[in-house]
């Protein structure tokens, strides 16, 4: 996990907003949904989550290998070839295997204003991690519209539009609050590409 200032007026505003929302989807189970899903995709590796909190899931999926894995089986299923990844626990590498995950999970259906950033994942901190939550909610709803087996359990509907919840100057102040940690490049998956605005967060609808 790498060293974040603490933040202070709106920024700090947005990301208690943003750890609220994880609470609420800890107790709706969206977590454990997630990681009961995760874990009977890669059953057959031996390769599980043992953990059902944010910060396991977090130490699962960080090097982006296993959400490589993931992808890999879910496009399978469409007989497309498999994710190729580093086993490198570099930063760089982390990174990238996480960049590829998300351009294939566009390519397989989930919106691109429903996928998390990089640092969202990589970085581990909670507020931003809601993201990745609701990102691997939505793939899983994705999964399930094409009956992909095992069948994703988590309640809810692929969303049709993404409120963001907060204004004009909260978003500003968050953008401002942001220091580039990691200067990832502009080559390949490592470049950012397709990162959302900081501090947003995706809407997951529970009441279908």
């Amino acid at each position: 996990m790498s060293y974040r200032a603490s933040k202070s007026g709106l920024a700090a505003d947005i990301e208690k907003k943003l750890e609220a929302k994880l609470d609420d989807l800890e107790a709706e189970g969206v977590p454990q949904a997630i990681v009961d899903w995760l874990n009977a995709v890669l059953s057959h590796e031996d390769d599980v989550c043992q953990g059902r909190e944010w910060r396991d899931i977090h130490e699962f999926l960080q090097d982006g290998t296993r959400l490589c894995r993931v992808m890999s089986t879910l496009r399978e299923q469409e007989d497309q070839a498999a994710l190729k990844y580093s086993s490198s626990k570099s930063a760089f590498f982390c990174m990238d295997n996480i960049g590829k995950f998300l351009k294939a999970a566009e390519g397989y259906g989930v919106k691109k204003n429903d996928l998390f950033q990089t640092s969202d994942l990589y970085e581990g901190v909670k507020g931003p991690f809601v993201n990745v939550l609701t990102s691997l909610h939505a793939l899983g709803l994705v999964s399930k519209s094409k009956y992909f087996m095992p069948e994703y359990c988590g309640r809810g509907a692929l969303a049709q539009e993404n409120p963001r919840g907060f204004t004009e100057e909260e978003m500003k102040a968050q953008s401002a609050s942001i220091t580039p940690k990691i200067n990832s490049g502009s080559q390949g998956f490592a470049s950012q590409a397709g990162m959302r605005a900081p501090g947003t967060c995706r809407h997951i609808n529970q009441n279908a």
